[in-house]
């Protein structure tokens, strides 16, 4: 803990219960925030927790490493300790208190499924959690049943969604507001691509089997001569290098191979070539081969190779946690948040609220950022931002637009817009403005970095190295300034041997070893997700950038956050972690099962590709489960103990199975829900958008943008004062806004803004692409310099 962090004389009092509200605090803690962690009468569940069901010498130890640097305090204090703090949040497990008092800044509410709404009163699990937001139904076999993400990474992505909150807040001041956040809403994050997608593509996310995930090909993991390789391949140059480094010479040379979605329709023939030339060379080797050919290749490790990492170990991913007398690692905090100067103790509250925004919902207006992001990680936390008042502006150019804006760059494609019709593009974007300037001239840098001297902070998720190279990075936008804040968001962080590395969401997935805990125990590591580090990613960068301008609006002083997007999955793996060097073993991956609650699984239900999860955590809840099921057998208590449901697991599995297969999904959650039993529908991506219980809490912006129509979007998941932060504008049309901001920010008249337009400086439509393909393949082929893609007039300006 930083004693001096941005957070430093900020008191928060934690209501302890459950993982979400914890590692929200443990957060706050680590960015030097004084937290006091209050646990009531019935105690707090993550104590007693075991990570491995026969051993408990892994019991407790979650619970030790997310309360570390905390202080305990009594239950009989509450009511003192809550009036004498700035902050209090309240755990997703946490008893329920009418407490007398309040925080000065704000309380954070942090819940399964929110405080209101048809699902208000339900038990929650992260497997729920997920099973609701869409996330499950896309991965596993395809006969199913989907398989769960993890537990305990829900209720992760709940807390670092409240931390967040919890620093808007203290960067906001004023009043006290009460901020609800929502797991369930807060994991909805996760599948902005599938729900985006869906309506274009006129059908539901397919599950296309174990480690593969439609459209892209080849996506997964295999076995090497030692250890396991992560492999994201997209474009056709990263598939005609990947071909040539495996010598798959027929592959390459197949015109049926050519793109993902050729490739996709032949993915067990793929695999099997590939899994025969991995066998030649280890992951390691294979890894640096990749970073050389800059192929998005990662080893994906175990326990031993997360604990032994270099890369891990040279940027302090790990840090020691002592738990009863022992020295163990476990994840850090991915909020590298440092404290140059350090920020004074004492907090002046009546200057705070002097210097308060008028509009809770709105705590950023005022501050300008850069958003020099593309694709899903860095747009999503400037989204977040956005949503909560900042003026976000988009910084791309027709030569290099942001990737998410098409999937066809073709000419014909350009000339009838396509651009501007990509709904997963509008969705992450939503509230910013666009500025057009190219970055590869002289002049468009200079433009850029005349408009970055005017905003408070930037971000940027581009390559290690990229940024700098293109005359914008930290030390060219920070000359002459102390007070810029700028996010830079890489797979492995900057300055390491491994900063080169080509990533996608995936392969930050793979390289986290998040994939070595989740599975069946006899198939490989197994992904969950197609992208699951850019959402993940997008969370820890909006809340690492706000910690940052709560330093800086303490102290007057900016810094350079180099995040590592790998570095945020990795406290999903912090049980298992510490479990492996407390008793010399990792868990072994249970599929769908927990070592907890006994059943715990996705099981069919009437209809096609129907399924529901059901978490039993305790015997209330099995003899429950167990009368709503009529079940004869098992209503002498047999079973009551959860040692001998668990010997009997299979038997279980299978009567659960047999039983729900002939009932609707939803009604027969609702029935257990009523009895006291965890369980939820497996909903499909699209299908979130007509969730009852989300619609009633207004979790969703419904937009109209020129070339898309109407998109239902997920909407920022809090709750200020028990209002949505309103929609503050659709997604930018590319340069739409660039003469304004010349203008407005830096003086120039028209004239000179039609004469960048004429050099090609600025563009309102893409013009001499990297890449461009007249087939309408991305990447297929160079377009030459000289030859303009489009000629179709721009949107007004």
């Amino acid at each position: 803990m930083d004693p001096g962090g941005p957070l430093a004389g900020i008191s928060i009092t934690e209501l302890a219960g459950g993982v979400g509200g914890a590692w929200c605090t443990r957060l706050l803690a680590d960015l030097g925030a004084t937290v006091r962690r209050v646990v009531s009468e019935s105690g707090d569940p993550l104590v007693t927790q075991r990570e491995i069901g026969d051993a408990s010498e892994t019991e407790g130890l979650v619970a030790a490493w997310l309360n570390a640097g905390k202080h305990e305090a009594g239950f009989g204090q509450i009511e003192a300790l809550v009036e004498a703090s700035d902050i209090v949040v309240i755990g997703e497990a946490a008893e329920r208190l009418q407490l007398a008092s309040s925080p000065r800044l704000a309380s954070v509410d942090l819940s399964w499924f929110g405080r209101a709404g048809p699902y208000a009163g339900w038990a929650g699990t992260d497997l729920l959690a997920h099973a609701l937001c869409g996330m499950i139904y896309p991965s596993g076999d395809v006969e199913g049943p989907p398989q769960q993400l993890g537990d305990g990474q829900a209720a992760m992505i709940g807390g670092v969604t409240a931390a967040f909150a919890a620093l808007t807040a203290v960067f906001g001041g004023g009043a006290h507001r009460h901020i609800e956040v929502s797991i369930l809403e807060a994991c909805m994050v996760l599948g902005e691509l599938q729900t985006a997608d869906e309506p274009t593509l006129g059908r539901p996310t397919p599950r296309v089997g174990v480690n593969r995930f439609s459209p892209t090909c080849p996506v997964g993991i295999h076995a090497c001569r030692e250890g396991w390789l992560g492999v994201t391949i997209i474009t056709p140059m990263q598939w005609t290098a990947f071909c040539e480094l495996l010598d798959m010479q027929d592959e390459a040379a197949d015109p049926g191979l050519a793109t993902i979605h050729d490739r996709i329709n032949r993915a067990a023939e793929i695999e099997a070539v590939i899994d025969d030339r991995l066998k030649s060379r280890t992951a390691q080797e294979w890894a640096a081969l990749g970073r050389e050919r800059r192929i998005p290749l990662v080893v994906v490790p175990d326990a031993d190779g997360i604990l032994e990492h270099p890369i891990f170990a040279e940027r302090g991913s790990l840090k020691p946690v002592d738990i009863d007398g022992r020295t163990l690692l476990a994840p850090a905090s991915p909020l590298r948040v440092s404290s140059p100067h350090r920020v004074s103790s004492q907090v002046d509250n009546a200057a705070a609220a002097e210097h308060a925004v008028g509009d809770v919902r709105a705590p950023l207006a005022g501050l300008r950022i850069a958003d020099f992001s593309m694709g899903w990680a860095g747009p999503l936390a400037t989204r977040m931002l956005a949503d909560l008042g900042a003026e976000v502006i988009k910084i791309e150019a027709g030569r290099y637009p942001d990737w998410w804006r098409a999937t066809d760059w073709s000419p014909d494609a350009i000339a009838r817009r396509q651009f501007e019709e990509s709904r997963r593009f509008a969705a992450l974007n939503r509230g910013k403005a666009s500025f057009s300037a190219d970055l590869t001239t002289e002049e468009g840098r200079s433009l850029v970095r005349r408009l970055v001297a005017t905003c408070d902070a930037a971000i940027e998720n581009h390559a290690a190295g990229v940024i700098d190279r293109l005359g914008v990075g930290w030390s060219a936008l920070s000359e002459g300034r102390d007070d810029l804040v700028m996010v830079s968001m890489s797979a492995f962080g900057t300055g390491n041997g491994w900063s080169d590395t080509r990533a996608y969401g995936s392969t930050l997935e793979q390289a986290s070893g998040v994939p070595s805990f989740r599975g069946r125990p006899d198939a490989p590591p197994t992904l969950g997700h197609i992208a699951y580090g850019d959402p993940v990613g997008g969370l820890y960068g909006a809340t690492a950038m706000m910690a940052a301008l709560v330093h800086a609006k303490r102290t007057g002083l900016g810094q350079w956050l180099n995040l590592s997007q790998v570095e945020c999955l990795l406290p999903f793996n912090g049980g298992a972690l510490l479990a492996r060097q407390a008793v010399g073993r990792a868990p072994e991956r249970q599929f769908n099962r927990h070592a907890k609650m006994v059943p715990h699984g996705i099981y069919p239900a009437d209809g096609e590709d129907a399924w529901i999860a059901i978490a039993v955590d305790g015997t209330m809840a099995w003899r429950a489960l167990v009368a709503a099921m009529d079940h004869a057998d098992w209503q002498d208590g047999s079973l009551d103990e959860h040692q001998v449901r668990l010997r009997r697991q299979d038997e279980i599995d299978a009567a659960i199975a047999a039983w729900t297969a002939t009932r609707p999904a939803d009604a027969l959650a609702h029935e257990l829900q009523a009895e006291g039993v965890a369980a939820a529908p497996v909903l499909q991506p699209s299908q979130t958008h007509a969730d009852k219980h989300l619609l009633a809490r207004r979790a969703f912006h419904d937009t109209e943008r020129d070339g898309i129509g109407h998109q239902r979007q997920a909407a920022l998941p809090l709750l200020i004062n028990g209002e949505r932060p309103t929609l503050r504008g659709i997604a930018p049309f590319l340069g739409h806004d660039t003469a304004t901001i010349l203008s407005t920010a830096l003086g120039m008249d028209r004239a000179s803004y039609e004469a960048l337009l004429t050099a090609g400086v600025v563009s309102l439509r893409p013009t001499q692409l990297r890449g461009a393909a007249a087939t309408g393949r991305p990447d297929a082929a160079k377009t030459s310099s000289a030859q303009p893609l489009a000629t179709a007039s721009a949107p007004e300006h």
